[in-house]
């Protein structure tokens, strides 16, 4: 079994990836752009209903909770405004720029210091409970948001 530590540090580094690709993309970084935004979208959610949830009673981790849910609004405004945007202009780009920054903040801040704490609440046992759950919910949010295939 796989503790939900192992399954978000999982998450963030294909994030970390994601972002590197989108942001040195060639012309229009969409398609790239595309696979990020999917990526945020599940991780986000599934982390705050399974990780950040479960942490809710933890008195030590409640400021970086809080801190993780505002940063993941943040995070989501900027999608949304990447959405609206085209893809090959210089706006776009430095947009782009500024969500791997607050991004890579974010996972940085997490793993360093709510998972110090998040491990004080959570046992062994409940941490890998935890990252099953977050594994089947991440894999059938990521089926739901994926896009549907071209027809013939």
């Amino acid at each position: 079994m796989t503790s939900i530590f192992d399954r978000i540090k999982q998450d963030h580094d294909t994030i970390r990836r994601l972002l590197d690709a989108a942001e040195k993309a060639d012309g229009d970084g969409r398609a790239a752009y595309e696979d990020l935004q999917r990526e945020l979208w599940a991780h986000g959610k599934i982390e705050e209903a399974v990780f950040y949830q479960s942490l809710s009673k933890a008195k030590n981790t409640k400021q970086e909770t809080t801190e993780g849910l505002n940063e993941h609004h943040i995070i989501n405004g900027f999608l949304d405004e990447l959405n609206a945007m085209p893809a090959d202009s210089t706006a776009w780009k430095a947009k782009l720029q500024v969500l791997g920054e607050v991004t890579r903040h974010h996972l940085d801040e997490e793993e360093e210091e709510l998972f110090e704490e998040a491990k004080k609440a959570l046992d062994d046992k409940r941490a890998e409970e935890l990252g099953s759950i977050y594994g089947e919910r991440k894999k059938q949010m990521l089926a739901a948001l994926a896009p549907l295939p071209k027809s013939a």
